[in-house]
């Protein structure tokens, strides 16, 4: 059972996160702008990436991945699609099921510009805070994706080197 401190902690802990969110997002969206996406567009990107090229995550899988719904999913893909960062097809053998697929539109993030970027980025949003205290942040959120999605651990998103 749960102490008023410990409510109110919690509480606290969750509201600040959707401020960090909000931080997060602005800062991701004017960094983004010059490829002309958004935040939400370049998370679904990296999730498909992180999923895999060698067999594209279906609709339902990167909507799992996502962590919202399918037709949120669906709706930012489009988007994409239309802009030429993926393409959405139905799957050969299973006809009920929609794959993304990437193109290589997507190696502009492998791009050294771009990959320095991305650290410059991160050395922001990490600063101030210890190499130890980042592993723990990483442990504890991957932990707490986990049991929110249900399982020991949820995919954790990374940046490939």
């Amino acid at each position: 059972m749960s102490t008023g401190s410990d409510l109110a902690t919690r509480a606290e802990l969750f509201g600040s996160v959707f401020v960090l969110v909000g931080h997060l997002t602005t800062r991701m969206d004017r960094e983004l702008r010059e490829l002309d996406l958004t935040t939400r567009q370049w998370l679904l990107l990296a999730v498909l990436d992180r999923l895999g090229r060698e067999r594209p995550p279906t609709l339902t899988e990167a909507a799992a991945a996502y962590g919202s719904s399918r037709q949120n999913v669906k709706a930012i893909a489009e988007g994409l699609a239309a802009r030429g960062w993926l393409h959405i097809q139905r799957d050969a053998r299973d006809r009920r099921a929609v794959r993304l697929t990437l193109t290589d539109r997507i190696d502009v993030f492998h791009q050294p510009d771009q990959e320095r970027r991305a650290a410059d980025l991160l050395g922001e949003v990490y600063a101030g805070l210890p190499p130890s205290d980042v592993a723990d942040l990483h442990r504890l959120v991957t932990e707490w994706l986990g049991a929110l999605a249900g399982r020991d651990h949820a995919p954790a998103l990374v940046i490939k080197e």
